[in-house]
């Protein structure tokens, strides 16, 4: 019996330093058994600092010694002011009941900075360089703290009187606002899957966003979670099937009627859960 090869996961960046806003090109590439299946991330998920761009993939070829090779180029941007960042992205391996997360060597960037560090700067000769300004007539000291003292009374009063309230009447509005923005997101994905190369990745981008917005709802990280995870966490029986019927189209691309009503279903889960905090916000008002 031929011993399975094993599965090795590499990846770095291409440059060894950046500007800030540069575009940076993170190369992740994976050697496995041909038969075996590999999930590379989408750009949707979040990188931390690294902002992605976009994710360049190369079709899979298989080497004289029965290898197959995986590959794929993820352009980010970055903006922290930071001397140095590191990344390392994981990726999904098919099992038979479950998907294993891999992750290579961690990989580190430095930042190319166009102005000397701050610690290099003398600060001296810096000082004698900023030109001095004729002092101006101090303002009525008595009268500006009166009246700074009027406002922080005025605004204590309305916030005894109608915090809990208006705390309440906030976090109602930005829950709403949310869920609009969310559904109308939704819907305009789902109204453009089809068995398409687009068709698939609109139901990609739909599956991202569902992850993203009930982390946001519920702060539970379901955007890392695998099915399993998902299902542990979230208890509705329709769930687990769904999540199935939704990858298998993606990963798979089995497309059919239950694509259809398995994204309905999700769109249901989601309203579902903003409704159980919308609860959670108003019980929570009620006890205090």
């Amino acid at each position: 019996m031929m011993q399975e090869k094993p599965i090795r996961v590499q990846g770095h960046f291409l440059e060894d330093s950046a500007k800030i806003g540069q575009d940076i090109h993170y190369i992740l590439r994976v050697s496995h058994a041909p038969k075996q299946e590999i999930f590379f991330p989408s750009i949707h998920q979040n990188f931390g600092v690294f902002k992605p761009v976009k994710k360049d993939y190369f079709p899979t070829r298989t080497d004289e010694k029965g290898i197959s090779i995986d590959s794929a180029v993820y352009t980010f941007r970055q903006f922290s002011i930071r001397d140095f960042q590191t990344i390392q992205i994981k990726v999904a391996i098919q099992t038979e009941l479950d998907c294993t997360l891999v992750a290579p060597k961690a990989d580190t960037i430095y930042l190319k900075r166009l102005m000397p560090n701050a610690k290099s700067i003398k600060i001296d000769s810096l000082i004698q360089a900023i030109p001095v300004s004729p002092l101006k007539p101090k303002p009525d000291l008595r009268n500006l703290t009166i009246g700074a003292v009027s406002i922080l009374l005025t605004a204590g009063l309305i916030y005894w009187v109608l915090g809990k309230r208006i705390r309440q009447g906030i976090n109602l509005y930005l829950l709403w606002r949310k869920n609009i923005e969310f559904r109308r997101a939704y819907q305009r994905l789902i109204r453009n899957i089809s068995n398409s190369a687009k068709g698939l990745q609109n139901l990609e981008n739909a599956m991202a966003l569902w992850k993203n917005y009930l982390e946001k709802l519920t702060n539970i990280p379901f955007a890392t979670f695998t099915t399993t995870e998902m299902v542990d966490n979230l208890p509705d029986k329709r769930l687990g099937k769904t999540l199935k019927e939704v990858d298998s189209t993606i990963y798979g691309g089995n497309f059919s009627a239950r694509t259809l009503n398995a994204v309905s279903v999700l769109l249901e889960i989601a309203e579902t859960v903003y409704l159980q905090e919308r609860d959670k916000i108003n019980n929570e008002a009620k006890r205090s």
